[in-house]
């Protein structure tokens, strides 16, 4: 071997020897011209490129400082403007630096240092604008135009700058690409030699190298390989085994020289199979004691032999398995998930299979998990999917779609009696005491069905309209079940429609005030008025019964309401302004606005924007919402009762049983509902009602106003028994603002109306 390689060995030492030498000359010459292209690139990195990125980064600030100003201007964001000013300026201070540093652009530098100034007086100027109640946004839109024309002065400046830069940047490019071309062709003609003599070197030992590393190779690669392979002749005999077959025959059991059990059972019959393959190949699947085995299967045609390849993919399939497992099973409960759902209901509809569809859903399931944990709520949800999916035929298919939402499928359209037996067979079993590690507990349920095709052949529209379904079920208090019907998906349309309308009702000036008197039974006078809103869109006007749920429902009751109270109260001022000082004007709060944390805050804007005196206000209040957070509502009362303003309980009677918030919370009134009134004068049971209300009031020493007063006779028991003021039609429907202001200047001395 000696012999052959010495040759090789001289041959590659003397063209070796020669390429260092030629080396060691094109080192020389490439180390001059990198010394000069080092010296380009640093007056280029260090200098002229900070001044380009300086110069885009300044403009970039002074369009970042003017869109800061605009959005201030948008928002009234005190917090977010000063610390977003703040910050572009100590940015434009960082990047003006660089341009200061050089001498060259002194004159450039001042100027741009000089409007910086006034941009930054002029920001202030801003501020303390914007701090001031007046109106003076004719003054802030000067500012704003000071400071974009500024910013359009100093472009010519910085880009007069950047020009300058630019050229002094292509010159020393130019010289840099010279120095660069002239090592390059060196660089090329020598890296040409190079390959020459590494040609030459290599081209010899190559041949014997690659000889010695094929026939290597070829006697390793099934040896090493930790497959199994297998070659067999036409005749199905096995010529060679690697040692990867001994180590699987050994792990499952067998006799490690039985090869012959890798093979397919059915081999034989298997080569017609193989020759009709365009690549004759073949590629399958069998099991050997209890291991999954690929088997892929090569014809070497002109040999009439094969060549098989065997992998162990047991685990690869069980993974397989255990992926699936999570993708379309509820770990929690083990059922079939949405996806699972979705899958099968695609295949119902493309085989054209009627089918019912329910959605169970866990009443108060978010009580449920404030009250009792994660935890807790998790096994209670599993018990109750086990008592269910035991209750369930089975022909009915169990789904787990959400935390507490679950899919009866039914592989049949229902009739509604057939749904309604179903609910029934459901519903006791789901609602008994549920045992759990933690305790007993008792779950209530909804259903809402739909029936395909005829509530919809999509899954998802299927769904969607069972959910509908649901919706309508969990808000009827005497039934848990309910199936869809279009008319719901109709009203669904219409409320998310009207919710869009209602958006736009305050802006388009459709939303308006009435005032309905209050008058005093004892006084014999009007001392207060109640604000009503009303709506009036496209000619019609939509009864606050419709409007006023969907605005709580979709927060919109916030905005609205702040509309209203600050409208009253500058009705109210104007009420004192005529001479009528002592009419308290009540203004309605819903529950979503009495919890909003600028509630205080706004009564407190109102009335210093108004300038009313909080004496002439009073705020109705839901019973509802002191039930809840008893002690955030009793500080939040405090903070409205130390405004001055007047409180009152609305439509008293209607909540809660529990009377202990009368003597926690600073009320000043309660206020009869009407559906009290409305049968008193006939009525025993209401009559006997409204006489404790009032004797009530009386004990805690509150005012109490009937509302819904219709009737003499009402008035007539309601002096009776002593109480105070009444409110409705028998003395005043809801007035306009000038109808209001003439209905008192008529009743100015009212004694003894009727």
């Amino acid at each position: 071997m000696n012999s052959i390689v010495k040759p090789y060995l001289l041959k590659a030492s003397l063209f070796a020897g020669l390429a260092i030498l030629m080396g060691l000359v094109l080192s020389a010459i490439v180390y001059q011209s990198t010394v000069k292209v080092r010296n380009n690139a640093i007056d280029l990195v260090e200098y002229r490129i900070p001044i380009l990125t300086s110069i885009n980064e300044l403009i970039s600030d002074l369009s970042e400082q003017e869109r800061i100003i605009y959005e201030y201007y948008r928002s009234q964001d005190d917090e977010i403007f000063l610390t977003e000013a703040q910050q572009v300026k100590q940015t434009f201070a960082m990047h003006f630096t660089v341009i200061q540093a050089q001498p060259a652009f002194r004159e450039q530098a001042l100027i741009i240092d000089a409007k910086q100034e006034q941009i930054v007086r002029l920001f202030d100027q801003f501020y303390l604008a914007m701090q001031l109640d007046e109106d003076n946004w004719d003054d802030m839109r000067a500012i704003l135009r000071q400071i974009s024309q500024l910013r359009r002065d100093l472009l010519p400046t910085l880009k007069l700058i950047e020009q300058q830069t630019q050229v002094t940047v292509e010159q020393g490019h130019q010289k840099t690409l010279w120095q660069m071309t002239v090592a390059h062709w060196i660089v090329v003609a020598y890296g040409v030699f190079i390959v020459l003599v590494a040609a030459v070197v290599s081209w010899y030992i190559r041949q014997y190298i690659l000889a010695q590393a094929k026939s290597t190779r070829l006697a390793l690669f099934s040896q090493q390989n930790p497959n199994p392979i297998i070659s067999v002749n036409n005749l199905g005999e096995v010529t060679y085994a690697n040692p990867a077959c001994a180590t699987l025959l050994k792990t499952v059991g067998f006799d490690p020289d039985e090869s012959q059990l890798l093979l397919p059972s059915n081999f034989l019959p298997l080569r017609q199979e193989i020759a009709q393959q365009t690549n004759n190949s073949l590629v399958l699947e069998r099991t050997l004691a209890g291991r999954i085995l690929q088997i892929s299967i090569y014809w070497h045609k002109t040999l009439d032999a094969y060549d098989i390849h065997i992998k162990d993919i047991t685990e690869h399939r069980l993974a397989e398995q255990e992926i699936n497992q999570l993708a379309f099973t509820r770990q929690e409960t083990q059922l079939p998930n949405l996806y699972r759902l979705n899958e099968r209901l695609t295949g119902l509809v493309e085989q054209e299979v009627k089918f019912s569809l329910g959605v169970i859903a866990i009443r108060h399931f978010d009580e449920k998990v404030s009250t009792f944990g994660g935890e807790v709520v998790s096994v209670l949800v599993q018990k109750f999917a086990q008592v269910v999916g035991q209750t369930l035929p089975t022909s009915v298919e169990f789904f787990h779609i959400s935390e507490y939402e679950f899919v009866v499928l039914c592989r049949e359209s229902l009739s509604t009696l057939q749904l309604q037996k179903l609910v029934k067979r459901i519903s006791p079993q789901a609602e008994q005491a549920l045992v759990t590690q933690y305790g007993e507990f008792f779950v209530e349920c909804d259903f809402g069905f739909v029936l395909s095709p005829v509530h919809g052949v999509e899954p998802d529209g299927l769904l969607k309209n069972a959910h509908i379904a649901l919706s309508i079920a969990s808000k009827n208090e005497h039934e848990n079940y309910c199936l869809f019907d279009p008319k719901f998906a109709n009203e669904v349309q219409k409320s998310a429609l009207l919710i869009d309308k209602l958006r736009q009702a305050v802006l388009a000036n459709e939303i308006f005030l009435v005032f309905q008197p209050q008058y005093s039974l004892t006084a014999e006078k009007i001392t207060g008025v109640e604000t009503l809103v009303r709506w009036k869109h496209q000619e019609e006007i939509i009864s606050p019964a419709d409007f006023i749920p969907l605005a709580e429902k979709s927060g919109l009751i916030v905005p609205i309401g702040q509309w209203i109270l600050e409208q009253a109260c500058y009705f109210a001022k104007s009420l004192i302004t005529q001479g009528y000082n002592d009419i308290v004007v009540a203004v309605n709060v819903s529950p979503r606005q009495f919890s909003h944390p600028q509630f205080v805050q706004t009564v407190k804007n109102a009335l210093q924007l108004s300038g009313l005196p909080a004496r002439n206000l009073e705020l109705e209040i839901t019973e509802g919402v002191f039930m809840h957070q008893e002690s955030n509502t009793i500080s939040l009362l405090q903070h409205l009762k130390n405004l001055g303003v007047e409180l009152s309980i609305d439509d008293f009677g209607t909540g809660y049983s529990s009377l202990s918030y009368l003597k926690e919370f600073p009320v000043d009134k309660l206020k009869i509902d009407q559906s009290f009134i409305r049968e008193c004068h006939q009525n025993e049971e209401d009559r006997a009602i409204v006489n404790t209300i009032v004797n009530l009031s009386k004990n805690l020493g509150l005012s109490i106003i009937a509302e819904g007063v219709e009737k003499k006779q009402h008035v007539e028991f309601l002096q009776s028994i002593g109480c105070d003021e009444i409110q409705g039609y028998w003395f005043a429907k809801p007035l306009s603002e000038n109808s209001l202001l003439k209905f008192l200047a008529d009743k100015s001395s009212l004694t003894g109306v009727g």
